[in-house]
């Protein structure tokens, strides 16, 4: 893909850091030979999200909303290839718009969005039991978000954006209608794909998640670093009072000396002024 020169654009920080999770997410995933995505053996689809796997532990399965985001199976890397690739180029036009948190809640939501349409629909057709995994649904989102934003950027050197998006987005949706139709068997969330594009739709037209607080890419510091900045910044301000209060004190000392001599000061106040004159 290309702007205006076939080169790379610069990565921004929040999908840095989503790529990085999910690359982690899916190595983990290989050296436990897909439990987090699948069933092996005992166990498994620790990750992964269906009705089933939601009403686990009292509730606490509803988090697989979040976890099957960022899992893919090993055993299919060009999935997880895919879906990086589109994060990647998609991400960063999205991401010069909403800021690093706003990047974050539209990967988020477009995710749940595409988990709870696809889920609704399996249930309609019997498949309520199926396991779903993929940021596929995050992808959409970015992908509608980054052609609605800049719908004549070149793919490839020789399509708009918007074109792009328009002919994944149709297909999701003639593949959705199929499913219904003849019933589901692909292997592909389809609907998860439409789930995530409307809510990239959604966010692009009603500026949704938008953090204008902290925009265009900047990267945050840490909790830390972000606790110590705050005490910094308290301890100025605490600083600049003391010192306005002293100089407005030192000015009514002045104006007394002025107009009424050095006797007229008490002790204290002499002290004070003493104190100024040394501090200089």
């Amino acid at each position: 893909m290309s702007y205006d020169s076939p080169r790379l654009p610069s990565i921004t920080p929040a999908i840095k850091h989503l790529l990085i999770l999910n690359a982690i997410v899916f190595a983990v995933n290989a050296a436990l030979l897909g439990r987090l995505s699948s069933y092996v053996g005992e166990g498994g689809h620790w990750f992964s999200v269906s009705w089933d796997l939601m009403c686990e532990g009292y509730g606490v399965g509803a988090l697989r909303l979040l976890s099957y985001q960022f899992t893919h199976s090993f055993a299919d890397p060009w999935h997880f290839l895919g879906n990086m690739i589109v994060l990647f180029f998609m991400g960063t036009i999205a991401e010069a718009r909403l800021g690093y948190r706003g990047t974050l809640k539209l990967y988020v939501a477009g995710g749940v969005a595409g988990a709870l349409l696809h889920l609704a629909l399996a249930a309609a057709q019997g498949y309520a039991d199926v396991p779903l995994i993929g940021a596929s649904g995050a992808c959409y989102a970015f992908l509608v978000y980054a052609a609605c934003r800049t719908p004549n950027a070149i793919v490839f050197n020789v399509l708009p954006l918007w074109t792009v998006a328009a002919v994944l987005v149709f297909i999701g949706v003639y593949s959705t209608f199929v499913e219904l139709a003849a019933g589901y068997g692909s292997g592909v969330a389809h609907s998860a794909h439409l789930g995530g594009a409307a809510i990239g739709f959604a966010a692009f037209r009603h500026d949704m998640f938008v953090d204008w607080s902290d925009h265009a890419g900047v990267e945050r510091s840490g909790p830390l670093t972000a606790m110590l900045d705050g005490f910094r910044a308290r301890q100025e301000r605490m600083r600049l009072a003391a010192e306005s209060a002293r100089s407005s004190r030192l000015d009514e000392i002045l104006a007394k000396v002025k107009a009424e001599g050095l006797t007229a000061l008490s002790s204290q106040e002499r002290r004070f002024l003493e104190d100024a004159s040394k501090r200089g």
